[in-house]
């Protein structure tokens, strides 16, 4: 970001109409950001958006794009661009945040920010209680929502005296995600084996201070986690919505979703609505749970106060939740509709992952070539291909192929004892 790139968005946002009123879409350049720009570049939204990564989703030709510092190391820079945007426009625009730290970001600034934007989004506090892991479950709890295990250690000491007691493996999970994942390799959780690796691992995460908790695994392969997706307005009212099967994820386990399904599942869109009921939402969200084998039941695993990288499914099914947002903020006094239903069975594909995910199924001989190609047969919702926006499916491929070529170099160095330790 520089000021010669802020003062052309600016000077093309003066030239604008006021209506349509643009869209804000604050990203990192996943998945999630590339199907909420592209949905409003197909409407002809002057769309703007603002990201860190050079990431495959902030390679859309649709919208004007403007690359930002990460916002956990210059908040007050992402405040000061909106500012200036929001005075360079004739009517405010709707603005959408994508990551956790931006709607953090958000919530905390809202008062200020109302003045030239409209947007949806749970209030600071809440906010708060549900990005702190911690919290949510305990909110979770207190609705009657099943939550695994989970343990709160605040030193190694305490550590110390329940890691001999546990049942491996465990997972070991940051608080606040977007605070934890960097110590843990941008990755969800960390599963260890043995107490000595539970301890070595706590006490490297935590050494900087951030937080995190030790949470047994709820058996089941990527299959038994399903999620709901919505968009509930300012009254708490649901206004759409969705609910999806993965099939796969990447990494497996503990991963995203890169091969997944709408499917009709009444008892978790029952328990998200009673979840979010509870914190009086308000916004874009997704609710995870994973049905456990042994009862049957759903287990919490996470809310998220945003879209996820799915989101495109849900588009693809017939409920595109950000237009749905776009147009409330717009009037949200019109008369109240129906919630759209959606259509089951439609799969999609995040086609970097899913390849990704693969290759490591492959090379672990847990598929077979054959079988990856049939699972994808009737694919009709894809998260980075479209023939009107080519260059994010090109950059993908290019990261997809060097990724794989630096595996395959990596393997091939090891000594042939490696293989068998």
């Amino acid at each position: 970001m520089n000021s010669r790139s802020i003062e052309r968005l600016t000077s093309r946002l003066r030239r604008l109409s006021a209506r349509p009123p643009a869209a804000i879409v604050l990203g990192n350049g996943s998945a999630s950001d590339l199907s909420v720009v592209r949905s409003f570049g197909r409407r002809r939204i002057p769309t703007v958006h603002l990201v860190a990564n050079r990431t495959v989703g902030s390679f859309s030709g649709y919208g004007m794009r403007l690359r930002m510092p990460a916002v956990t190391d210059q908040p007050q820079a992402w405040l000061d661009v909106l500012g200036r945007i929001a005075a360079a426009l004739r009517s405010p625009a709707v603005l959408f945040a994508l990551m956790d730290e931006h709607c953090e970001l958000i919530a905390r600034s809202a008062e200020a920010l109302r003045r030239g934007f409209r947007f949806v989004l749970p209030d600071a506090p809440t906010m708060e209680r549900i990005l702190d892991k911690r919290r949510q479950y305990a909110a979770a709890e207190a609705a009657g929502i099943r939550v695994p295990r989970t343990l709160y250690p605040q030193s190694i000491e305490d550590l110390a005296s329940i890691a001999p007691g546990l049942r491996y493996p465990v997972i070991l999970k940051p608080y606040t995600s977007y605070v934890g994942r960097p110590r843990i390799g941008n990755l969800k959780v960390l599963v260890l084996d043995t107490a000595d690796d539970l301890t070595a691992a706590f006490a490297s995460c935590t050494a900087a201070g951030a937080r995190f908790m030790v949470q047994t695994i709820v058996p089941g392969a990527d299959d038994a986690i399903f999620w709901y997706s919505g968009f509930w307005d300012e009254e708490s009212r649901e206004r759409a919505w969705f609910t999806v099967q993965k099939l796969r994820q990447f990494p497996s386990g503990f991963g995203d979703g890169c091969f997944q399904r709408t499917v009709d599942v009444p008892a978790v869109a029952d328990q998200s609505r009673r979840l979010l009921a509870a914190f009086r939402y308000r916004g874009l969200v997704m609710v995870e749970f994973k049905r456990d084998p042994v009862d049957g039941g759903y287990v919490l695993m996470e809310i998220n106060p945003r879209p996820v990288s799915g989101n495109q499914l849900g588009i693809s099914a017939g409920v595109d939740l950000a237009w749905t947002a776009y147009r409330h903020a717009l009037e949200p006094n019109a008369d109240r509709q129906p919630p759209p239903s959606f259509r089951p069975n439609v799969t999609f594909v995040n086609e970097e992952w899913d390849i990704l995910a693969c290759w490591a199924l492959l090379a672990a001989k847990r598929l077979t070539l054959r079988a990856w190609l049939r699972s994808l047969l009737g694919t009709r919702s894809w998260a980075v291909s479209a023939w009107d926006d080519p260059t994010p499916a090109l950059v993908g491929l290019g990261r997809m192929l060097r990724r794989i070529w630096i595996s395959s170099r990596g393997s091939s160095k090891r000594h042939p004892t490696d293989s068998a330790s």
